[in-house]
Protein backbone atom coordinates (compact mmCIF):
# COMPACT_ATOMS: atom_id res chain seq x y z
CA UNK A 1 0.00 0.00 0.00
CA UNK A 2 0.68 3.82 -0.62
CA UNK A 3 -0.54 7.13 -0.12
CA UNK A 4 -1.48 6.53 -3.44
CA UNK A 5 -4.06 3.86 -2.17
CA UNK A 6 -5.41 6.12 0.08
CA UNK A 7 -9.06 6.59 -0.27
CA UNK A 8 -9.80 10.48 -0.21
CA UNK A 9 -7.84 13.24 1.38
CA UNK A 10 -6.16 14.34 -1.84
CA UNK A 11 -5.20 17.75 -0.18
CA UNK A 12 -3.87 16.64 2.57
CA UNK A 13 -1.74 13.89 1.52
CA UNK A 14 -0.15 16.17 -1.09
CA UNK A 15 1.09 18.49 1.45
CA UNK A 16 2.82 16.01 3.40
CA UNK A 17 4.58 14.42 0.78
CA UNK A 18 5.51 18.23 -0.09
CA UNK A 19 6.97 18.49 3.38
CA UNK A 20 8.88 14.51 2.77
CA UNK A 21 10.19 16.27 -0.94
CA UNK A 22 11.61 19.57 0.33
CA UNK A 23 12.76 18.17 3.86
CA UNK A 24 10.26 20.87 5.97
CA UNK A 25 9.12 19.03 8.66
CA UNK A 26 6.97 19.88 11.76
CA UNK A 27 8.35 18.35 14.90
CA UNK A 28 5.28 17.12 15.55
CA UNK A 29 1.94 16.46 13.50
CA UNK A 30 -2.18 16.42 14.85
CA UNK A 31 -3.97 14.16 13.12
CA UNK A 32 -7.53 14.84 13.94
CA UNK A 33 -10.87 13.75 12.67
CA UNK A 34 -13.36 10.95 13.17
CA UNK A 35 -12.50 7.42 13.57
CA UNK A 36 -11.94 5.38 10.43
CA UNK A 37 -11.81 7.78 8.03
CA UNK A 38 -7.64 6.77 7.30
CA UNK A 39 -5.52 8.66 10.07
CA UNK A 40 -4.31 5.55 11.23
CA UNK A 41 -3.55 4.54 7.63
CA UNK A 42 -1.99 7.64 6.72
CA UNK A 43 0.61 7.62 9.70
CA UNK A 44 1.32 4.57 9.02
CA UNK A 45 2.16 5.47 5.21
CA UNK A 46 3.88 8.60 6.65
CA UNK A 47 6.30 6.76 8.83
CA UNK A 48 7.22 4.61 6.02
CA UNK A 49 8.12 7.61 3.65
CA UNK A 50 9.69 9.06 6.33
CA UNK A 51 12.28 5.75 7.20
CA UNK A 52 11.98 4.41 3.39
CA UNK A 53 15.94 4.27 2.03
CA UNK A 54 15.07 4.35 -1.78
CA UNK A 55 12.24 7.07 -1.86
CA UNK A 56 11.80 10.76 -0.95
CA UNK A 57 8.40 11.56 -0.70
CA UNK A 58 6.69 8.38 -1.02
CA UNK A 59 7.23 4.97 0.52
CA UNK A 60 8.95 2.69 -2.04
CA UNK A 61 7.49 -0.75 -0.68
CA UNK A 62 10.19 -2.72 -1.53
CA UNK A 63 13.34 -1.54 0.77
CA UNK A 64 13.60 -3.24 4.22
CA UNK A 65 12.71 -0.33 5.87
CA UNK A 66 9.36 0.17 4.42
CA UNK A 67 9.17 -3.65 4.97
CA UNK A 68 10.03 -3.44 8.47
CA UNK A 69 7.56 -0.43 9.27
CA UNK A 70 4.86 -2.01 7.71
CA UNK A 71 5.32 -5.03 9.87
CA UNK A 72 5.45 -3.12 12.60
CA UNK A 73 9.11 -4.56 13.45
CA UNK A 74 11.17 -0.86 12.79
CA UNK A 75 13.45 -0.34 15.96
CA UNK A 76 12.78 3.79 15.04
CA UNK A 77 8.94 3.98 14.56
CA UNK A 78 7.52 3.61 18.21
CA UNK A 79 3.57 3.34 18.54
CA UNK A 80 1.74 3.90 21.66
CA UNK A 81 -1.96 3.47 22.29
CA UNK A 82 -4.10 3.59 25.61
CA UNK A 83 -3.80 0.78 28.06
CA UNK A 84 -7.29 0.09 28.65
CA UNK A 85 -9.17 3.19 28.26
CA UNK A 86 -6.57 5.90 28.82
CA UNK A 87 -2.58 6.69 27.87
CA UNK A 88 -1.24 6.77 30.84
CA UNK A 89 2.46 9.09 32.08
CA UNK A 90 4.66 5.77 32.51
CA UNK A 91 3.81 5.08 28.70
CA UNK A 92 4.49 8.79 27.93
CA UNK A 93 7.84 8.61 30.45
CA UNK A 94 8.99 5.43 28.45
CA UNK A 95 8.28 6.84 25.20
CA UNK A 96 10.33 9.79 26.24
CA UNK A 97 13.43 7.67 27.12
CA UNK A 98 13.29 5.91 23.93
CA UNK A 99 13.58 9.29 22.03
CA UNK A 100 16.71 10.11 23.77
CA UNK A 101 19.04 7.67 21.76
CA UNK A 102 19.74 8.43 18.41
CA UNK A 103 18.37 6.08 15.54
CA UNK A 104 19.16 2.70 15.34
CA UNK A 105 18.69 2.51 11.55
CA UNK A 106 16.86 5.31 10.22
CA UNK A 107 17.58 9.01 10.02
CA UNK A 108 15.17 9.29 12.43
CA UNK A 109 12.41 8.34 15.13
CA UNK A 110 8.91 8.78 14.49
CA UNK A 111 6.32 8.25 17.48
CA UNK A 112 2.76 7.70 16.56
CA UNK A 113 0.13 8.21 19.71
CA UNK A 114 -3.02 6.42 18.86
CA UNK A 115 -6.45 7.86 20.64
CA UNK A 116 -3.84 10.83 21.74
CA UNK A 117 -7.63 12.18 23.46
CA UNK A 118 -7.28 9.07 25.37
CA UNK A 119 -3.86 10.72 27.50
CA UNK A 120 -4.50 11.38 31.14
CA UNK A 121 -3.99 14.92 32.13
CA UNK A 122 -0.18 13.90 33.74
CA UNK A 123 0.66 12.16 30.57
CA UNK A 124 -0.50 14.88 28.17
CA UNK A 125 1.89 17.10 31.03
CA UNK A 126 4.82 15.10 30.63
CA UNK A 127 4.18 14.98 26.11
CA UNK A 128 3.95 18.73 26.70
CA UNK A 129 7.48 19.03 27.49
CA UNK A 130 8.96 16.66 24.90
CA UNK A 131 6.63 18.79 22.45
CA UNK A 132 8.53 22.12 23.54
CA UNK A 133 11.60 20.53 23.23
CA UNK A 134 11.66 17.98 20.69
CA UNK A 135 14.35 15.69 20.89
CA UNK A 136 16.97 15.52 17.63
CA UNK A 137 15.76 14.00 14.24
CA UNK A 138 12.11 13.03 15.62
CA UNK A 139 8.83 13.43 14.04
CA UNK A 140 5.65 12.89 16.72
CA UNK A 141 2.36 12.40 14.98
CA UNK A 142 -0.88 12.16 17.58
CA UNK A 143 -3.94 10.68 16.38
CA UNK A 144 -6.80 12.10 18.07
CA UNK A 145 -11.12 11.72 17.11
CA UNK A 146 -11.31 15.41 18.40
CA UNK A 147 -8.56 18.33 19.89
CA UNK A 148 -11.06 19.31 21.96
CA UNK A 149 -10.03 16.82 24.56
CA UNK A 150 -6.23 17.47 24.04
CA UNK A 151 -4.76 20.33 26.26
CA UNK A 152 -4.51 23.45 23.99
CA UNK A 153 -0.80 23.78 24.84
CA UNK A 154 -0.62 19.92 23.04
CA UNK A 155 -2.64 21.18 20.26
CA UNK A 156 -0.73 24.52 19.75
CA UNK A 157 2.35 22.50 19.51
CA UNK A 158 1.29 20.24 16.94
CA UNK A 159 0.86 20.88 12.99
CA UNK A 160 -2.83 20.16 12.79
CA UNK A 161 -4.12 17.95 9.86
CA UNK A 162 -7.50 17.90 9.49
CA UNK A 163 -9.43 14.53 8.54
CA UNK A 164 -12.63 15.04 7.37
CA UNK A 165 -15.15 12.24 6.73
CA UNK A 166 -15.55 10.95 3.54
CA UNK A 167 -18.35 10.90 0.61
CA UNK A 168 -20.44 8.66 1.21
CA UNK A 169 -20.12 7.44 -2.34
CA UNK A 170 -16.12 6.89 -2.10
CA UNK A 171 -17.43 4.51 1.05
CA UNK A 172 -19.93 2.54 -0.99
CA UNK A 173 -17.17 2.41 -3.73
CA UNK A 174 -14.34 1.44 -1.63
CA UNK A 175 -16.92 -1.33 -0.13
CA UNK A 176 -17.87 -2.49 -3.29
CA UNK A 177 -14.51 -2.42 -5.42
CA UNK A 178 -12.33 -3.29 -2.25
CA UNK A 179 -13.88 -5.18 0.13
CA UNK A 180 -16.12 -7.21 -2.48
CA UNK A 181 -19.91 -6.33 -1.28
CA UNK A 182 -22.87 -6.33 -3.23
CA UNK A 183 -24.09 -2.52 -3.94
CA UNK A 184 -27.37 -2.43 -2.34
CA UNK A 185 -25.44 -3.57 0.70
CA UNK A 186 -22.27 -1.38 0.38
CA UNK A 187 -24.67 2.01 -0.06
CA UNK A 188 -26.77 1.15 2.69
CA UNK A 189 -23.91 0.83 5.10
CA UNK A 190 -21.87 4.07 3.71
CA UNK A 191 -25.03 6.35 4.14
CA UNK A 192 -25.35 4.76 7.81
CA UNK A 193 -20.61 4.89 8.34
CA UNK A 194 -21.34 8.93 7.92
CA UNK A 195 -18.25 8.58 6.52
CA UNK A 196 -16.00 6.19 7.72
CA UNK A 197 -14.99 3.13 6.10
CA UNK A 198 -13.71 1.89 9.82
CA UNK A 199 -17.18 2.42 10.97
CA UNK A 200 -18.92 0.78 7.86
CA UNK A 201 -16.56 -2.61 7.91
CA UNK A 202 -17.47 -2.76 11.73
CA UNK A 203 -21.52 -2.27 10.87
CA UNK A 204 -20.60 -5.37 8.77
CA UNK A 205 -20.75 -7.54 11.59
CA UNK A 206 -23.58 -6.04 13.38
CA UNK A 207 -27.58 -6.36 12.04
CA UNK A 208 -27.47 -3.13 10.22
CA UNK A 209 -30.34 -3.74 8.32
CA UNK A 210 -32.45 -4.61 11.47
CA UNK A 211 -31.18 -1.82 13.61
CA UNK A 212 -32.59 0.93 10.49
CA UNK A 213 -35.92 -0.98 10.99
CA UNK A 214 -36.20 -0.96 14.31
CA UNK A 215 -34.52 3.18 14.08
CA UNK A 216 -37.59 3.84 11.33
CA UNK A 217 -40.48 2.11 13.88
CA UNK A 218 -39.47 3.94 17.10
CA UNK A 219 -39.35 7.76 14.51
CA UNK A 220 -42.77 6.28 12.93
CA UNK A 221 -44.29 5.37 16.68
CA UNK A 222 -42.44 7.42 19.10
CA UNK A 223 -45.67 9.53 19.61
CA UNK A 224 -47.60 6.54 21.05
CA UNK A 225 -45.10 5.34 22.87
CA UNK A 226 -45.62 4.95 26.62
CA UNK A 227 -42.57 6.13 29.00
CA UNK A 228 -41.69 2.90 29.96
CA UNK A 229 -41.35 1.77 26.31
CA UNK A 230 -39.27 4.86 25.39
CA UNK A 231 -36.90 4.23 28.80
CA UNK A 232 -36.95 0.51 27.59
CA UNK A 233 -35.27 0.86 23.71
CA UNK A 234 -32.42 3.14 25.57
CA UNK A 235 -31.55 0.44 27.74
CA UNK A 236 -31.53 -2.04 24.62
CA UNK A 237 -29.83 0.56 22.64
CA UNK A 238 -26.93 1.49 25.18
CA UNK A 239 -26.17 -2.37 26.04
CA UNK A 240 -22.25 -1.14 25.48
CA UNK A 241 -20.82 2.56 24.31
CA UNK A 242 -20.31 1.47 20.87
CA UNK A 243 -23.47 -0.07 20.24
CA UNK A 244 -25.15 3.04 21.37
CA UNK A 245 -22.67 5.30 19.27
CA UNK A 246 -23.49 3.06 15.95
CA UNK A 247 -27.09 2.94 17.19
CA UNK A 248 -26.98 6.86 16.88
CA UNK A 249 -25.67 6.82 13.91
CA UNK A 250 -27.97 4.48 11.98
CA UNK A 251 -30.73 6.71 13.50
CA UNK A 252 -29.24 9.96 12.11
CA UNK A 253 -29.24 7.98 8.69
CA UNK A 254 -32.61 6.84 8.62
CA UNK A 255 -33.43 10.67 9.83
CA UNK A 256 -32.08 11.20 6.88
CA UNK A 257 -34.13 9.33 4.17
CA UNK A 258 -37.05 10.38 6.14
CA UNK A 259 -36.10 13.95 5.35
CA UNK A 260 -36.12 12.95 2.11
CA UNK A 261 -39.08 11.29 1.44
CA UNK A 262 -41.12 14.14 3.06
CA UNK A 263 -39.64 16.90 0.21
CA UNK A 264 -40.19 13.95 -2.34
CA UNK A 265 -36.13 13.96 -3.47
CA UNK A 266 -35.19 10.16 -2.22
CA UNK A 267 -34.48 8.34 -4.88
CA UNK A 268 -34.53 4.57 -3.48
CA UNK A 269 -37.29 4.88 -0.98
CA UNK A 270 -40.90 5.48 -1.15
CA UNK A 271 -42.83 8.53 -0.36
CA UNK A 272 -43.62 8.06 3.55
CA UNK A 273 -47.52 8.26 3.89
CA UNK A 274 -47.77 6.99 7.94
CA UNK A 275 -45.57 9.61 9.79
CA UNK A 276 -47.03 10.60 13.02
CA UNK A 277 -47.87 14.67 13.88
CA UNK A 278 -47.94 17.81 12.03
CA UNK A 279 -44.84 20.22 10.84
CA UNK A 280 -42.94 16.81 10.22
CA UNK A 281 -40.21 18.36 8.03
CA UNK A 282 -39.38 20.82 11.32
CA UNK A 283 -39.60 17.82 13.77
CA UNK A 284 -37.29 15.34 11.17
CA UNK A 285 -34.40 18.28 11.08
CA UNK A 286 -34.97 18.70 15.03
CA UNK A 287 -33.84 14.89 15.59
CA UNK A 288 -31.32 15.21 12.92
CA UNK A 289 -29.87 18.52 15.52
CA UNK A 290 -30.28 16.70 18.68
CA UNK A 291 -29.29 13.05 17.12
CA UNK A 292 -25.35 14.86 16.12
CA UNK A 293 -25.12 16.30 19.44
CA UNK A 294 -26.03 13.23 21.67
CA UNK A 295 -23.53 11.63 19.61
CA UNK A 296 -20.99 14.56 20.06
CA UNK A 297 -21.69 14.11 23.96
CA UNK A 298 -21.34 10.17 23.91
CA UNK A 299 -17.52 10.72 22.67
CA UNK A 300 -17.07 12.22 26.00
CA UNK A 301 -17.84 9.33 28.15
CA UNK A 302 -21.26 10.50 29.41
CA UNK A 303 -23.60 7.28 30.71
CA UNK A 304 -24.37 6.09 27.41
CA UNK A 305 -28.38 4.91 28.65
CA UNK A 306 -28.95 7.91 30.36
CA UNK A 307 -27.90 9.92 27.53
CA UNK A 308 -29.98 7.99 25.28
CA UNK A 309 -33.10 8.35 27.67
CA UNK A 310 -32.61 11.76 27.73
CA UNK A 311 -32.08 11.88 23.91
CA UNK A 312 -35.59 9.60 23.37
CA UNK A 313 -37.69 11.44 26.11
CA UNK A 314 -37.05 14.95 24.09
CA UNK A 315 -37.75 13.27 20.30
CA UNK A 316 -41.11 12.70 21.61
CA UNK A 317 -41.77 15.60 23.43
CA UNK A 318 -40.78 17.67 20.42
CA UNK A 319 -42.56 16.00 18.31
CA UNK A 320 -45.95 16.52 20.53
CA UNK A 321 -45.16 20.15 21.09
CA UNK A 322 -47.49 22.24 18.33
CA UNK A 323 -45.04 24.39 16.20
CA UNK A 324 -46.32 27.53 17.06
CA UNK A 325 -45.69 27.23 20.72
CA UNK A 326 -42.27 25.27 20.05
CA UNK A 327 -41.59 28.87 18.11
CA UNK A 328 -42.68 30.66 21.00
CA UNK A 329 -41.14 28.97 23.50
CA UNK A 330 -37.77 30.00 21.64
CA UNK A 331 -38.55 33.40 21.14
CA UNK A 332 -39.61 33.86 25.08
CA UNK A 333 -36.08 31.75 25.77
Amino acid sequence: MSFSDIIGHTKLIASLKKALRTGRLAHAYLFVGPQGVGKTTTALEFAKALQCSLSRDEACEQCTACRKVRDMAHPDVIWLEPQGRQILVDQVRELQRRLMYKPLEGSRRVAILKDAQDLNLQAANALLKTLEEPPADTVIVLLADSESSLLPTVVSRCQKVRFGPLATEMVSGYLQERAGWDPETAAKTARAAQGSIGKALLLKEEPVGLWEEEARELLLSIQGLRTLEVLERARVWASSRQEALDRLEVMRSVTRDLLLEEIGSNPVEPACTSFPGQGRTKWLLDVWEVTGKALEALERNINPQLLLENLLAEIKQRLAQPQGAAGRARKAG
